[in-house]
């Protein structure tokens, strides 16, 4: 592999997040997770409830679910104080879902609403590899051989030197300079393949080809001149899945995770704040490579003055014009982003802005996905294969300059109503699992006396989830669940906030986020 791909390789590497594999439950539960009999179970009368029976039993008893577990045996203290909440509707059912590829026609739609009147160019010429480039590369393997050579290390110096033959060999063939306005888009989502196929050498369709076998692409991006830097990414891939990304800046550099090949569920590189608080992006995963703190410093060039009621104003004009109506604001608040390239090494630069998360809404019911997502690894023969399927969700950011981000991921596409009005199972069957699992789902895995792991839940509800069929990766069901939230603290002391335990509402059985069932 070419030193120019494992370059685009590591970017695609630099987004990805992979979720935890839960522990395994207990067979009893395992047993239960069959798409058919589930499916039998969603309509049929005997031991279940509808939604309104289960609904009615809550609204009675005002269910406020109070509830401490010490299990000494598998190190885990639990501590619920939760009311149990449900949606005000009639009924929930369920569907039959599947990846929905971003079309011709929603690009066209995007690049009008976030690029009006804005020429773009090729955006992956912005990072094509020059003789000024590549000399850098042969000045430090240069290094690296001679420092090989002296600590008499054979394997290093036969390394560092195929790779300066490389080097040397591609300095002759890259081109002196660059200029972006020499490549304009034709605004058109293409095949990887034929990009490929026209340009081998191309270290960016290489990488993309490499990812994505038979997946489309659009990357453009605007020269800069009107001082805004805006980069428009779209990609439909069986592997990473399907994403539309957007950003803008008056800082120029390409942000790695607009064109990253793993799909994401979020923005990365932003730290939620408040008013007047310094960021603090170590709590979002940003570390630094000399292990101190990471520290950036504001722009002084893009300033957040508007409201937050004036920022969600321009958002929901946008969802429209996109014709998104079927998704709803599920969070909103004030974040700090880091801007241009990563750099870690006290000069990067961040700024403020207001960030909404859209969910899909079905039923007038959130489906939320973002415990984890479904992931498949594996060698098949010779070859490692890779494939992710994310959580559906809208991310917008605004400052004074309007949308600054919008990024479409893992849309779906509602295919069939398999179920219109689902039996569900009471709050007090899943509550007794839910005390079963919550110690076998987070055991402490440290074999020491002191290690433990504490919980606290704060917040049960009904919800929307999509879980996948086992046995094909991209199509699946969007199903009732019951999903417990709150803090798990590990036996190394660090906090994860967000969902404990989903429990599927029909079956009974717990939602393994990773295996997406």
């Amino acid at each position: 592999m070419k030193k120019g791909v494992v370059s685009w390789m590591m970017v695609g590497i630099l987004t990805v997040s992979l979720a935890g594999c839960a522990g395994s439950p207990e067979k009893s539960v395992v047993q239960e997770k069959n798409m058919d009999k589930m499916l039998e179970q969603a309509e049929s009368k005997e031991n279940s409830r509808t939604y309104e029976q289960v609904k009615e039993e809550l609204e009675k008893k005002q269910e406020t679910y109070k509830k401490k577990i010490n299990n000494k045996k598998l190190k885990v203290t639990v501590d619920v104080d939760a009311k149990v909440e449900v949606p005000e509707v009639q009924k929930l059912s369920v569907y039959r879902v599947s990846a929905k590829k971003i079309s011709q026609g929603f690009l066209d739609k995007a690049r009008k609403s976030l690029t009006p009147d804005v020429a773009l160019y090729q955006g992956e010429k912005k990072k094509s590899r020059t003789k000024a480039v590549v000399a850098q590369e042969i000045k430090s393997t240069e290094k690296w051989l001679a420092d090989a050579k002296k600590s008499g290390d054979k394997t290093l110096e036969e390394e560092y030197a195929e790779e300066l033959a490389e080097l040397k060999k591609e300095y002759k063939e890259v081109p002196a300079q660059v200029s972006l306005t020499d490549y304009p888009s034709d605004n058109k989502i293409q095949s990887i393949k034929k990009l490929y196929d026209g340009s081998p050498k191309d270290t960016f369709y290489s990488w993309l080809h490499e990812l994505h076998g038979n997946g489309d692409v659009f990357y453009g991006a605007s020269d800069g001149k009107d001082g805004i830097y805006r980069e428009l990414f779209a990609q439909n891939s069986a592997n990473y899945g399907n994403c539309l990304r957007y950003h803008c800046s008056r800082t120029d550099g390409s942000p790695t995770y607009i064109y990253a090949a793993a799909v994401g569920s979020d923005i990365p590189f932003t730290a939620s704040k408040k008013q007047g608080e310094e960021p603090d992006f170590g709590k979002s995963g940003v570390e630094s490579d000399k292990g101190k703190a990471f520290v950036a410093k504001a722009v002084g060039n893009e300033p957040l003055t508007l409201s937050e009621a004036e920022a969600e104003k321009k958002v929901n004009t946008l969802m429209k014009d996109l014709g998104l109506g079927d998704y709803q604001c599920y969070e909103k608040g004030l974040c700090s982003q880091l801007v241009g390239e990563l750099k870690r090494e006290g000069d990067d630069k961040y700024r403020d802005v207001y960030q909404f998360r859209f969910l899909r809404k079905l039923d007038n019911v959130f489906v939320n996905n973002l415990n984890g997502f479904k992931l498949d690894e594996k060698w098949q023969g010779t070859d490692y294969v890779k494939k992710m399927w994310e959580n559906e969700t809208v991310v917008v950011t605004v400052n004074d300059s309007g949308i600054t981000d919008f990024f479409y991921l893992s849309p779906l596409s509602i295919d069939k109503t398999m179920v219109e009005k689902s039996q569900i199972k009471s709050f007090a069957e899943i509550r007794d699992t839910f005390e079963k699992m919550v110690v076998i789902e987070n055991a402490s895995k440290d074999g020491g006396s002191d290690a433990k792991v504490s919980i606290k839940v704060t917040d049960v509800s009904l919800m929307y989830t999509r879980i996948s069929e086992k046995d094909s990766f991209d199509t699946g069901l969007i199903v009732p669940v019951w999903n417990f939230t709150g803090t798990v603290t590990d036996e190394s002391g660090q906090e994860k906030t967000g969902a404990v335990l989903s429990i599927n509402a029909i079956d009974g059985s717990v939602i393994n986020q990773t295996l997406g069932y």
